[in-house]
């Protein structure tokens, strides 16, 4: 072959690096993935890294991995990570260098052992271990916390040594993994380390290195025994893969695998085998439970194809579905991450007509970022749609866009097997056992060795109706069939009272809290009335027949969608059967939602109010509401409570209150011991991050604006636009308010009991720490608080005040428009003399604040900022100031300070597009609503600073002075000259320096034609900032599609405009408004 022409060539990207290091600290050695795709974002189609002196290359779209795929010019390389498992492996079929010999004569002799005929006869073995599965969590119930990662380890371990050596680990029936699990973990962790490190580092390293080799010994010592027990005691009636190894010729040339290559093959199977299974299996079960329908569907079908009877292995080819779910997982999350080649020509190769790669050097093809190419997936390449995975579509996919068992030749020789058993087990888990997530907020975390798989994912499974683990463990026997099904009723997860009172099940589907609180009120409640509930979300109750004890849901819509614990509910009841009846049922529903979006308020929870009816539930009581748009949703839920739900229920079901009517609740459930012992309590729903830098953003005069960054836990990753949770604490101003109230010295210690269950701590604890981290004191009052404070009121102009107070034609004016709280009250009406436990009880727990995080992880993965206003104002109570609990606590902290957070994804639409390349956008905002925008910006620059060519973006931007409160105007200003925005500037105090604009909707005005161009390019436009700014944008876009409507020749009236902006709500314009 002739040399190669490089003059045409062009230079590959590459970050600058380090001295002698090169590129290391652009890989995070925990998770190198979320580096590779941070990378692929900043650079586009193709990089390279210097590590250590080596060039690697690394490609990420189709069109140049069909050309690597072609191996008559590409072979794989062994290299880096996989390198280091030759220690343990050897010349195994995984680890095999290019043409070695015992690679080839493997690879001959065990294809045939992967054919139909002996994967049918591994079947009954693949079954025994589903079985067991199956029954473990069918015994431990649906109170076990199902560590999915772990279980399904447990599985495909068991089933790869039976099928392939007869040999059996047993791992379900020990509490801890198999040693050899550990010995595993251990030899893949230190050998991705091994491969990082540079040589001359070894002697720095001997501790980890002798545990490493001693974790080779133990396997290999293991996988020797079996070989060996084989070899002294035949058995030649088994078609297992020993067997085919121990007694099989080379047809080719005869020859007979060494011992040693057919112990490197055993270890071979067993760790690349069991690991890529298992978490494609974990990975399917979290989105599977992320999106009711997929799961729906999957249910269908395995109840259509197998009914009551066990699973057949004819039946595996009747489940199209499920296996379009497992391909789509392998496209999201391929378990083995990534495959290596290089250049077969001595002179290296050109890949996409410009790129020239060297004899020898790597090209890595990073496979999350091959398999979410645009060009093939689309614009919505990042979410799981298991459709686009059916035959039909998948047969259409280009060879390359797929490649989650590797290529070619070298690909997966055990992928008919794996598939084989992810079918068997996904089919038989569904047919006994309903699942839902442990923590319905859990987002996906990655923990890597060899493979990836889930961190820290938990669900429980429950019996479907009719199973027990009796019939589970007959029916996989084959000694029952789908006539033995019977009923089972509804097991609720959470009680929450001793068993006095009538029974009551209360379900809520919540994202933010606010419906989980009216749920634990209702439930706080219910002793008072006579009734004893038990408290769940709405997905606990999905696919289950409905409970014959009345039932209250509490419920909210996020734009026409159930939230995160009602999905799987809304699902199952939007499709029951039209002639299912639940006439034994009854129901009240109270819906809670936001008034703005009128096309779909209280849509979920009117809907399921009506299918419940429509199936013969009767309603308890008419459907309350609440609207957070009025601000006072406690007050506007607990009058439902009060007055129309606990009236009905104890007209039709009786119930009988404890003690007197008369008597407010919060005086009667809870009890607090004052004492002085110490204790402390954890929140357990964050992480913990580092504050590394915060500062202040605006000068002196106008409302302070600040910025803070969190180095985040390592497996904590987030996208441009995501939010930032974060659980505050209650300012020390507030918190010393409640103690002189109540007369607390700074030490005293409270110790809480219950009659009817509550979230706050169990046992002693500090009254500053109760205080300061578990209630919200500065939520405004209720009507419910002012009836307590009546009551217990003890002179009459008090209570004529507080009558007053609590008026119609008062309390929204004077109680909810001023944000005054119970504390407040107290203070003006200090001669009170309520109980300190009935004031804890009239509080709700402590919620987390969502912030708009304002990076980018392209500019540092581990590191996200946060841009927010100080809210610090004399109070409209006339009781101190007005102190925002978050900004107030975010202010306070200084570098090195711990914070608990969590990321919290923003809703798709609220993402840079995909194809950036050629998709325009249009960001408004003013003040802190600059915030997601910064991060798209930064996302930007740093694709522009890798080379990549971007479609225009335009930011209008409000604020009061480009010297007083111009945000980041320095690095805006860069980011302009770089080219990654055009910025549009409206100061209301200087509209001279902005082209006459005071603010931003005058600037979008005055550039009606060029967003009417941008809007015809595909332009996205995203909104954030006050409800005014999110009003104006939509006002200014409908007139300018009423204006090209008109231009067309079309109808371009009000209504038209309204349903068009309606039908791009949520694709191209997204918002995200606050007050």
């Amino acid at each position: 072959m002739a040399t190669i022409d490089k003059r045409d060539t062009v230079p590959i990207p590459q970050p600058k690096g380090l001295p002698f290091v090169g590129n290391v600290s652009s890989i995070d050695p925990e998770l190198p993935t979320k580096s590779f795709m941070n990378l692929a974002a900043e650079y586009g189609e193709i990089y390279s890294l210097n590590i250590l002196g080596s060039r690697k290359v690394f490609i990420n779209n189709v069109a140049l991995a069909t050309e690597v795929c072609d191996e008559k010019r590409f072979h794989k390389d062994v290299a880096g990570g996989l390198k280091e498992l030759r220690n343990e492996i050897q010349d195994g079929l995984f680890t095999a260098f290019h043409k070695e010999p015992n690679w080839e004569i493997a690879h001959r002799v065990l294809v045939p052992a992967f054919g139909p005929l002996p994967l049918h006869g591994m079947f009954d073995a693949m079954k025994d271990i589903a079985s067991q599965l199956a029954l473990k969590w069918a015994r431990m119930g649906s109170q076990y916390r199902i560590p999915v990662a772990d279980d399904f380890t447990r599985l495909t371990l068991d089933t790869l040594a039976l099928c392939a050596m007869d040999y059996r680990f047993n791992s379900f029936y020990t509490e801890d993994m198999h040693p050899f699990i550990d010995a595993m973990t251990t030899f893949l962790k230190i050998g991705g380390s091994r491969a990082r490190r540079p040589g001359f580092m070894a002697p720095f390293y001997r501790a980890e290195d002798a545990e490493f080799f001693k974790s080779i010994d133990f396997m290999r010592s293991i996988a020797t025994d079996l070989v060996r027990e084989r070899r002294e005691h035949p058995k030649p009636e088994n078609k297992d893969l020993l067997n085919a190894m121990v007694n099989g010729e080379d047809p080719k040339t005869g020859a007979m695998l060494p011992e040693e290559n057919i112990t490197s093959n055993m270890i071979t199977f067993l760790i690349a085998g069991h690991e890529t299974t298992s978490g494609l299996l974990s990975f399917l079960w979290y989105y599977m439970l992320k999106s009711p329908e997929a799961y729906r569907k999957a249910r269908e079908e395995v109840d259509t194809v197998l009914g009551g009877r066990s699973i057949e292995f004819d039946d595996l080819k009747k489940l199209p579905w499920i296996s379009a779910m497992l391909r789509e997982t392998l496209r999201l999350q391929p378990t083995a991450p990534a495959f290596t080649v290089t250049s077969n020509s001595e002179y290296g190769e050109i890949i996409g007509g410009k790129y020239f790669v060297a004899s020898g050097e790597p090209i890595i093809t990073p496979l999350h970022c091959l398999h979410r190419d645009p060009a093939v997936y689309g614009e919505d390449a990042e979410e799981w749609k298991p459709e686009r995975m059916l035959d039909e579509n998948f047969n259409k996919l280009p060879a390359a866009a797929w490649k989650p068992f590797g290529n070619g030749a070298r690909g997966c020789i055990g992928r008919p097997f794996a598939w084989q058993e992810a079918l068997l087990v996904v089919a038989t888990c569904l047919q006994f056992f309903d699942y839902n997530l442990d923590d319905p907020s859990y987002d996906l975390q990655l923990k890597s060795t060899l493979t990836i798989k889930p961190k820290d994912f938990f669900v429980r499974a429950t019996l479907r109706e009719g199973w027990n683990a009796t019939k589970v463990e007959h029916a996989l026997s084959g000694a029952i069939g789908a006539n033995a099904l019977t009923h089972e009723s509804l097991k609720v997860a959470t009680k929450l009272a001793e068993d006095e009172g009538l029974p009551i099940t209360v379900l809520y589907g919540s994202n933010s809290g606010t419906c989980e609180a009216f749920a634990q009120t209702l439930a706080a409640d219910a002793a008072a009335h006579g009734f004893r509930a038990t408290v769940n979300t709405l997905d606990s109750a999905a696919r289950q027949e409905p409970t014959k004890d009345p039932t209250v849901i509490i419920t909210a819509s996020y734009e026409g969608q159930p939230t995160d614990n009602a999905g799987h509910y809304f699902d199952w009841l939007s499709y029951l059967p039209k002639d299912k009846k639940i006439e034994d049922s009854t129901h009240a529903v109270f819906a809670a939602g936001h008034s703005d979006w009128a096309s779909t308020f209280h849509k979920v929870p009117t809907t399921i109010d009506r299918i419940l009816a429509q199936h013969g539930s009767r309603r308890i009581c008419k459907m309350g509401s609440a609207d957070a748009k009025k601000g006072d949703m406690m007050s506007e839920f607990q009058t439902w409570e009060d007055n129309i739900l606990w009236p009905a229920m104890k007209k039709q079901f009786g119930g009988e209150a404890e003690g007197d009517n008369d008597v407010p609740v919060s005086l009667t459930t809870l009890d607090v011991e004052v004492s002085s012992r110490r204790a402390s309590h954890l929140r357990a729903d964050v992480s913990e991050a580092k504050v590394v830098a915060a500062r202040t953003l605006t000068e002196p005069g106008v409302p302070e604006r600040r910025h803070i960054e969190l180095q985040l836990p390592s497996e904590t990753t987030y996208r441009a636009g995501d939010y930032l949770a974060i659980l505050p604490l209650n300012p020390q101003a507030t918190v010393h308010r409640v103690a002189v109230r109540f007369g607390l010295a700074w030490d005293s210690v409270l110790t809480i009991t219950s009659k009817t269950g509550t979230a706050l701590p169990k046992g002693p604890i500090p009254a500053q720490s109760l205080f300061g981290a578990y209630l919200e004191l500065s939520q405004p009052a209720t009507k419910r608080d002012l009836a307590l404070l009546i009551a217990t009121a003890t002179d009459a102009d008090t209570k004529a005040s507080l009558e007053l107070l609590a008026s119609e034609d008062t309390f929204a004016s004077e109680i909810t428009e001023k944000r005054t709280s119970l504390l407040d009250l107290l203070e003006r009406f200090s001669s009170i003399p309520l109980p300190l436990a009935a004031f804890i009880a009239s509080l709700i727990t402590m919620r987390v604040r969502q912030y708009s995080i304002s990076s980018s992880p392209l500019a540092n993965p581990r590191v996200a900022s946060l841009t927010y206003s100080i809210i610090d104002s004399p109070s409209h109570s006339g009781q101190g100031r007005y102190i925002g609990v978050a900004s107030h606590y975010l202010s306070q902290l200084k570098p090195g300070d711990i914070v608990h957070v969590a990321v919290k994804p923003s809703a798709g639409a609220f993402h840079l597009p995909i194809d950036n390349e050629n998709t325009p956008i249009i960001m408004v905002a003013a003040g802190t609503g600059l915030a997601p925008f910064r991060g798209f910006i930064q996302e930007r620059a740093a694709q522009i600073g890798g080379g990549r060519t971007l479609a225009p973006a335009h930011l209008y931007i409000g604020c009061r002075h480009p010297a007083k409160d111009s945000l980041y105007s320095e690095e805006m200003t860069w980011f302009e000259k770089l080219g990654a925005v055009v910025i549009h500037h409206a100061y209301s105090q200087a509209p001279e320096l902005s082209n006459g604009h005071k603010h931003v909707n005058d600037a979008l005005r005055a550039d009606g034609e060029l967003l009417t161009e941008l809007w015809a390019k595909g332009a996205k436009v995203y909104t954030c900032g006050s409800r005014g700014i999110g009003d104006g944008v939509k006002e200014i876009f409908m007139e300018q599609y009423e204006k090209g409507a008109v231009k067309m020749g079309k109808s371009g009236d009000r209504k038209s405009a309204e349903e068009w902006f309606e039908r791009v709500r949520g694709e191209r314009y997204a918002t995200d408004v606050f007050d």
